[in-house]
């Protein structure tokens, strides 16, 4: 079996749930982190006994022991740390979302496709069994044709002034944060890519997305709404709709491990696979499988789905009237 070294580069919050993750496996594990802040690279390798700690990127990228990198930064510095690691021969696993617009994720996809690397963008729910069980038994046809599908993302974050989501210059707001799991689950789900898109929206003082209310139209006739939000609290739950039934998926839906089908108002299935750990852990051990089947990303999230889903969030700052700094939208 082939072992594979990782290097964290941005040791945050999700980086902490990354390498929960990671600790199980039998393949893989974190052998080096990096970070700006020497003291969180140390706490951070303390923690979870990593071996290397490296202050500066480029330091850990020339190490050969270091086969693929987990980008876990804010939003702003994805595309520039993944193109860095592609240049430096490394697999990459990037968080979502992978860059900033569909522009950036297209000329990475380029830059692995010409490397053979693999390029990876870290949506969790695109990885998650039971929504794969779900996607099999909606194709069955256990709810008929699919009509459209609803959801709403929403957390209370008006309030943290010093959270990322809140700043432009780190490619805050709404949508690129929580909006994006109703975007490429809906899209999982139907397996098309919407011809149609409309929105309205709420901007903070910030000149960030607060709310976003979309509607999709995809080329088969189907729709999805969702709305997203930074200032209130939603339900946190997606209803898929046929002409037979419909499915109900539960908060958070993007981290569900379950799943209850309805035919005439009657609970025909529940599907439930809890997570091993915490749900980071299929995402992790599907990059090393790709690696080793030579593959550049993942059916389950391939590179044309993170760049349309990365286009569709492109139309919808330009509805609302949502622009961030050049500097992190340039190439």
């Amino acid at each position: 079996m082939q072992k594979f070294n990782w290097g964290v580069i941005g040791p945050g919050n999700i980086a902490n749930t990354f390498a929960k993750a990671i600790a199980a496996s039998t393949k893989g594990k974190i052998l080096a982190v990096a970070s700006r802040s020497k003291e969180r690279a140390a706490e951070f390798a303390k923690t979870y006994d990593i071996e290397k700690t490296y202050s500066d990127y480029e330091q850990m990228l020339a190490d050969p022991d270091i086969d693929i990198i987990y980008i876990a930064t804010p939003h702003n510095f994805h595309y520039q740390q993944a193109k860095m690691c592609l240049e430096a021969g490394k697999h990459v696993l990037v968080e979502k979302p992978s860059t900033v617009n569909a522009e950036q994720m297209q000329t990475l996809v380029e830059l692995a496709q010409s490397k053979k690397l693999l390029l990876q963008e870290a949506l969790w729910s695109r990885f998650m069994p039971s929504l794969s069980q779900l996607r099999q038994l909606l194709n069955e046809g256990i709810i008929g044709d699919i009509q459209y599908i609803q959801s709403e993302i929403g957390f209370a974050f008006q309030n943290r002034d010093k959270s990322r989501m809140v700043k432009a210059e780190l490619a805050g707001g709404s949508l690129l944060d929580l909006g994006i799991y109703s975007i490429t689950v809906s899209q999982f789900f139907l397996q098309e890519h919407p011809d149609t898109v409309s929105a309205m929206g709420q901007l903070t003082e910030q000149q960030v997305d607060g709310h976003v209310l979309a509607n999709m139209h995809y080329p088969s006739g189907r729709f999805a709404q969702f709305t997203c939000s930074m200032l209130a609290q939603t339900s946190n739950t997606m209803r898929i709709v046929g002409t037979e039934g419909y499915v109900n998926l539960p908060a958070c839906f993007w981290d569900t491990d379950k799943a209850e089908v309805f035919c005439d108002d009657k609970l025909i299935q529940t599907i439930d696979i809890p997570h091993p750990i915490n749900g980071f852990e299929y995402q992790i051990e599907q990059s090393m499988l790709c690696i080793e089947q030579n593959k550049l990303c993942s059916d389950l999230m391939s590179h044309h789905d993170s760049v349309e889903v990365l286009r569709v969030m492109d139309t919808i700052r330009k509805k609302i009237g949502v622009q961030f700094p050049q500097e992190i939208e340039a190439l």
